[in-house]
């Protein structure tokens, strides 16, 4: 349990396929999914963003809250789009 007034420091490690984020850019923000996660690189992709980001860079969107996880238990992909679609075999 984290004590009260203290936060988790977030890592690439925290994504997995599935989970939900908010991704704030520079024009806005948007929910995005994380459809494929490697040993260097996780992609998102939602209906107003999408990405492709190495663990560092990942990291440092952590640090400077430009990315967020979202306890949420919806995808956000496009319409025509699913997370089977977006792993490898």
């Amino acid at each position: 349990m984290v004590p009260h007034g203290r936060s988790l420091a977030l890592t690439a490690e925290t994504l997995h396929l599935g989970t939900t984020i908010r991704y704030h850019y520079r024009t806005g923000s948007a929910l995005a999914t994380v459809v494929e996660r490697t040993s260097k690189r996780v992609t998102f992709v939602g209906e107003d963003c999408d990405g492709t980001f190495t663990h560092d860079q990942i990291d440092r969107l952590f640090a400077t809250d430009r990315l967020q996880v979202v306890l949420d238990d919806e995808l956000h992909l496009p319409a025509d789009a699913s997370l089977e679609g977006y792993r490898r075999s």
